[in-house]
């Protein structure tokens, strides 16, 4: 069976996004992660994201949010890509949230060099944020000047 709804052509096994506003559907698909409901979460902030007219401000949360349907689902490569994409976006409310998830797909794919530096450039940019105590815990594992 097969859906087409305007965003793209969804197989029955995947999660439209409903119609409505953009904002609407932005806050479906987070409901949706929200409730535990990562596949759901994922094919939802994928079809917002093949929308052109997606606001740039909606845009970088859609991809840090399909990276945390990624992550809780440990597939870190594509959670990496995702939160990667936060950061090509200029001025985004999601980068410091996005860095430290960053570091911790790094860990997870068993790069801690890499984790370790992405957890140091989190603490530059975000040295007072929300997520600096999680990537100071980090950092207590890396060795010195990595």
């Amino acid at each position: 069976m097969s859906l087409t709804l305007g965003i793209r052509e969804l197989s029955g096994a995947e999660a439209p996004v409903k119609s409505g506003t953009l904002l609407a559907q932005y806050e479906q698909a987070l409901a949706s992660f929200n409730a535990g409901r990562a596949e759901r979460a994922r094919a939802q902030f994928e079809g917002l994201l093949t929308r052109p007219d997606l606001p740039l401000d909606l845009r970088d949360n859609c991809s840090y949010w399909l990276g945390e349907a990624w992550y809780a689902q440990k597939a870190w490569l594509d959670a990496l890509a995702c939160f990667l994409k936060v950061l090509e976006q200029a001025d985004s409310n999601k980068e410091e949230d996005a860095r430290l998830k960053i570091a911790l797909c790094w860990q997870n794919l068993g790069e801690p060099e890499r984790a370790c530096t992405e957890a140091r450039t989190l603490l530059g940019r975000f040295p007072t944020g929300e997520s600096a105590p999680r990537a100071r815990r980090l950092l207590e594992r890396c060795p010195p000047g990595e």
